[in-house]
């Protein structure tokens, strides 16, 4: 047991410094002792990194979340999944719901890498309209936003 949760922690590290063959060959190894569905998003996440296979992976990730809800790592590597996908849309979805779900830091980072918005003034019209947009200009020199 020791020895599955220090492969499960290398391949955690592997995947976070960006080695995702040798992240996948530790979470290869777990899953074969521990089916749990937290080594089966890492996997997934591994899956959609290495080959591409984005859909096959956030199917995969989407049932971790359903078997395990209150777990924010799924949220945070189906995010990654669909930003690897070029749905940053969905990624940002998925993340906001982690967020609330859970303030873990690794969600909060990866939001604040893609650069979130905040809404627009009047969320009637749309983002560039001009009256949002010279609204939210003034608001913001004001310290209003």
């Amino acid at each position: 047991q020791e020895e599955l949760n220090n492969l499960f922690t290398k391949g955690k590290e592997a995947v976070e410094r960006g080695y995702i063959s040798s992240a996948q060959v530790f979470f290869s190894q777990v899953v074969e002792h521990k089916n749990s569905p937290e080594v089966r998003s890492y996997l997934a996440y591994c899956l959609a990194k290495s080959q591409g296979r984005t859909q096959v992976a956030a199917k995969a990730c989407i049932e971790s979340i359903r078997r395990e809800p209150g777990n924010p790592t799924h949220y945070l590597l189906l995010g990654r999944i669909h930003l690897l996908a070029g749905d940053k849309v969905k990624a940002v979805q998925v993340l906001r719901q982690g967020a609330n779900i859970n303030k873990d830091q690794r969600i909060i980072s990866e939001i604040s890498k893609l650069g979130m918005r905040k809404t627009p003034v009047i969320k009637s019209l749309k983002r560039n309209h001009p009256v949002n947009r010279m609204l939210g200009k003034i608001f913001t020199r004001l310290g209003l936003r």
